[in-house]
């Protein structure tokens, strides 16, 4: 009796420290639990529940997990199992990647300006020369890599030069670059030389140029003249005399001298060797101020030219 008594003595005694000391020890939670709670409840607050029900309630089962270790006193294990929740809570409804649009296409380049067409230019300093005389050509270009011309090859794209033809010459000359190319020409009338010459003092008429009957005694001159130089060519000038246009003196002229061939021509002479051509009121031979000096300055020129 006295065994039994004393078990039963420790047992009421023993029982309540075991549960008093139990209390003690999961009276206070860990901050980790509190931690785990706050963050349900921010997610809560934040409508995580509605977002993302199942993602949701996972947490919220592994903090009530957390709980019952608590109660159990399994300190260690709850706090594990809150600070499981806690990651979990924090992943929740991860906010979903916004595609980005693509970015423009950059601008293409504006196309490179177009180059510069070249210019060139060529002249001589006198439209024509006499049989055995000089001129100076003279050129000049302007964007232009190549410049060039016929019977020189290539030259400067500015410049001049010494030409001396024996016979009249065009002149061409080609300028390129990057802008494309262009050409330009001149010609030198080369004049032949006069191997001999007759002037007929023709007496036209006052802004005539009909032959008169009275003038064939010297228009046989001009043909035993030229008969005298079967192989040579013949040039005839016309001349005025000062009295009307310029512009007008310079037709008459040329129609007087296409009067004198015609005559020459019907009297037998090659008329493929002959060649007309007027001077106008130029180059007189006597003074316009009186009528005899008018009418000697209206005559045509014959002029025998070397081949």
């Amino acid at each position: 009796m006295v065994k039994l008594g004393r078990l039963r003595t420790f047992l009421l005694v023993a029982i309540p420290l075991f549960l008093l000391v139990g209390l003690t020890a999961c009276s206070v939670y860990p901050p980790e639990l509190t931690a785990a709670d706050q963050a349900i409840d921010a997610a809560r607050k934040a409508g995580k529940a509605t977002e993302c029900p199942a993602e949701f309630a996972a947490a919220e089962k592994v903090n009530a997990e957390a709980h019952s270790l608590c109660n159990l006193c399994t300190r260690d294990q709850a706090i594990a199992k809150a600070n499981q929740a806690i990651t979990m809570v924090n992943a929740l409804c991860p906010a979903k990647a916004v595609a980005r649009p693509a970015p423009a296409p950059a601008p293409a380049p504006p196309p490179p300006a177009a180059a510069p067409a070249p210019t060139v230019a060529i002249s001589t300093d006198s439209p024509s020369v006499k049989e055995g005389q000089c001129a100076n050509l003279m050129w000049s270009s302007s964007n232009a890599s190549s410049v060039s011309i016929d019977g020189m090859g290539r030259v400067d794209p500015n410049g001049s030069r010494r030409v001396c033809p024996a016979s009249t010459t065009t002149y061409r000359i080609s300028a390129s670059g990057d802008g494309g190319s262009r050409d330009a020409s001149t010609t030198l009338t080369v004049v032949p030389k006069v191997l001999d010459r007759l002037t007929l003092h023709i007496n036209f008429d006052f802004n005539k140029s009909t032959i008169r009957s009275d003038e064939h005694g010297d228009l046989q001159k001009a043909i035993d003249f030229v008969k005298k130089y079967p192989n040579s060519k013949l040039s005839l000038v016309g001349y005025t005399d000062s009295i009307g246009t310029p512009q007008y003196n310079q037709k008459l002229s040329e129609r007087r001298a296409a009067a004198v061939k015609d005559y020459l021509v019907a009297n037998g002479v090659d008329g493929s060797r002959i060649e007309t051509s007027g001077r106008g009121e130029n180059d007189p031979i006597a003074d316009n101020k009186t009528a005899k000096g008018r009418a000697e300055n209206r005559r045509v020129e014959i002029q025998v030219l070397s081949d």
